[in-house]
């Protein structure tokens, strides 16, 4: 089982990494976001299949849920040769933590949950401080509310994912 501490130090420097990577590139950070949560609705599926009787299927629709308004929201490309930075940041990250960090399937949820809330955050702040610094208009507006409606269905599709796997 992975350390407790070893994903907590992994995740905070991830945060930091993104964050100076992303900070003011909503495309990336929301390419970035729809990969992981990807990622984490492909894991709930797998655990789901393997365990028929237990209630991870819930997971895998509340985070596939999110993943469909985001994604759906901005049309946002995450295999597209002008975000090769973002893939290569996400295998940086996500790969090298699942196959070289952690050994068990809790951790790299864990890790892909903080990610995701992390990622979701950074985007709210930084269109408030882009609005801040530019001035208001109608379009930057409805930038910070799909920002924040994203926020929390990402919050809220980790949670009932992180109720279902403490509960099953």
């Amino acid at each position: 089982m992975t350390a407790y501490s070893t994903l907590e130090t992994y995740l905070e420097t991830a945060k930091e990494v993104i964050g100076e990577s992303y900070y003011n590139d909503a495309w990336r950070s929301t390419s970035l976001l729809i990969q992981i949560l990807n990622k984490m609705e492909s894991y709930f599926g797998s655990l789901a299949q393997s365990n028929p009787d237990g209630d991870l299927y819930t997971a895998e629709i509340a985070l596939s849920s999110a993943l469909n308004l985001v994604s759906g929201a901005y049309n946002c490309p995450v295999d597209d040769e002008r975000f090769e930075d973002v893939e290569a940041m996400y295998n940086a990250i996500v790969n090298n933590f699942i196959t070289e960090v952690s050994d068990d399937a809790t951790a790299d949820l864990c890790l892909l949950g903080g990610l995701a809330n992390f990622v979701t955050s950074m985007r709210v702040h930084a269109i408030s401080n882009y609005i801040e610094e530019t001035g208001p208009s109608e379009a930057k507006f409805e930038m910070l509310k799909l920002a924040k409606r994203d926020d929390k269905a990402v919050e809220l599709a980790i949670s009932t994912a992180a109720d279902v796997l403490l509960n099953d």
